[in-house]
């Protein structure tokens, strides 16, 4: 295999060919595996698959599967319908057990002001949006914190990437486009030092850059969300493929942002994603999830499945982790992205604090922002006027007491301003 065949593949990824390619009608299912065939042949990474937990081509084929649009009667709220989509088999099998994704919801009781965390599948459908319509969505990643055997494997294997896909579960225009798809992926290298970067350079804003992701149109008001967060040994061809495309080590860069796209042309890419990547290790791992942020699209849905969102901060916890948090949920507070001991000095950095709490476990901190694409469309309030809030405020976005007022998207917890030194 000569020179310019053997740098084709990774040259598709560092240039915008790709996304014309997955586009294209030349594109075929059998590419990816034909691509990953000449990487073998290549030598590089070699002729084995890199030593990793985790079968990823096998999550990733699934991982297409399902974000299919589900299939729809035309029965529930406005002829939108019950959801109906057939279980990928081969999805329960292909996920990093221990590592799939419990989403908590950090919360504001509305009677005692008190803050705390919750699991998101207890958000009740009469704290979602009334608003019978499309909206918007945005994702912002706030903090990463590892914990300690997770650090001592990402010190071994040097490189981490965080991969987040939204997808639409109906077109804007049935029968004219498909439905759309928003993916970031992000790489992680360590520091000078060798070791993780100091927790103060580990948020990462989708929306900014080529990412573009501070404008996801959900139509109907539902989704599917998927964050994964994955590490790839050192000898891979993936990492000889990001470490390319990086341009910073010691904090979350971003490496390839494919904004809007047919859900089509994202599984092409999943399953070239799949076929490169290999075999690796989830510390994060998410098949795409049903989620719900108006009172119409649960209703129309027709099942408890899935979770309702409201805008604000979650934390997102592998379900390893779940039991030894379990104790703490009212007993910490998030300040600049990070789980706290609630009452903790303010004259104490955050991130000292965040790096010594306990229970010592790995999480992703972020901020989801929901609004509705016509605000005038939006019911009137039946309660109290909340204040919006916005993406950047140096003000603290506690979670809102179920209301009929349509929501907005929220700031960070604590801001991102002023932060102390480490």
């Amino acid at each position: 295999m000569n020179a310019n065949r053997r740098t084709f593949l990774q040259q598709s990824l560092m240039t915008g060919g790709l996304l014309g390619l997955l586009e294209s009608g030349a594109f075929k299912p059998a590419f990816a595996e034909q691509s990953m065939v000449a990487a073998k042949e290549s030598g590089i990474g070699g002729l084995a698959p890199p030593a990793g937990l985790h079968d990823s081509q096998s999550f990733w084929d699934s991982f297409g599967t399902a974000v299919d649009p589900p299939k729809q009667s035309l029965s529930g709220v406005h002829g939108r319908g019950l959801f109906k989509k057939t279980e990928d088999s081969g999805a329960a099998a292909a996920a990093a057990p221990g590592r799939l994704v419990d989403y908590y919801h950090y919360y504001t009781d509305p009677k005692t002001k008190q803050t705390s965390l919750r699991l998101a599948t207890s958000i009740d459908p009469s704290e979602l949006m009334d608003h019978d319509g499309d909206i918007t969505a945005s994702f912002a990643v706030n903090g990463f914190h590892m914990a300690g055997e997770d650090r001592q494997t990402f010190d071994q294997l040097q490189s981490a990437q965080l991969r987040i896909d939204m997808v639409q579960t109906q077109s804007m225009m049935p029968n004219y486009l498909d439905t759309m798809a928003w993916m970031s992926l992000a790489g992680l290298f360590p520091d000078k030092t060798g070791k993780l970067p100091p927790l103060e350079d580990l948020s990462f804003d989708p929306s900014s850059g080529t990412q573009k992701m501070n404008q996801m149109v959900l139509p109907g008001g539902a989704g599917q969300m998927a964050v994964n967060l994955s590490m790839t040994h050192k000898d891979s061809l993936f990492y000889t493929i990001i470490k390319n495309l990086n341009t910073e080590v010691g904090r979350f860069s971003p490496l390839i942002g494919l904004p809007s796209i047919s859900v089509t042309a994202l599984k092409g890419f999943t399953s070239l994603y799949g076929a490169m990547e290999q075999r690796t290790t989830f510390l994060l791992n998410s098949m795409p999830k049903a989620a719900y942020a108006t009172q119409a699209a649960r209703e129309a849905s027709q099942t408890s499945a899935g979770l309702n969102l409201v805008p604000g901060d979650y934390v997102l916890v592998p379900n390893a982790y779940s039991a030894e948090l379990a104790p703490y949920l009212d007993k910490l507070e998030m300040r600049q992205g990070y789980l706290v001991p609630k009452g903790a000095p303010a004259t104490t950095s955050v991130y000292d604090l965040a790096a010594s709490l306990k229970p010592d476990i790995t999480y992703l901190s972020a901020s989801i922002g929901l609004k509705p694409l016509a605000a005038a469309a939006a019911k009137p309030s039946t309660s109290a006027p909340q204040q919006d809030s916005q993406p950047d405020s140096t003000e603290s976005a506690p979670a809102k007491a179920p209301s009929k007022a349509p929501s907005s998207t929220p700031s960070k917890s604590g801001g991102k301003s002023g932060k102390p030194g480490a």
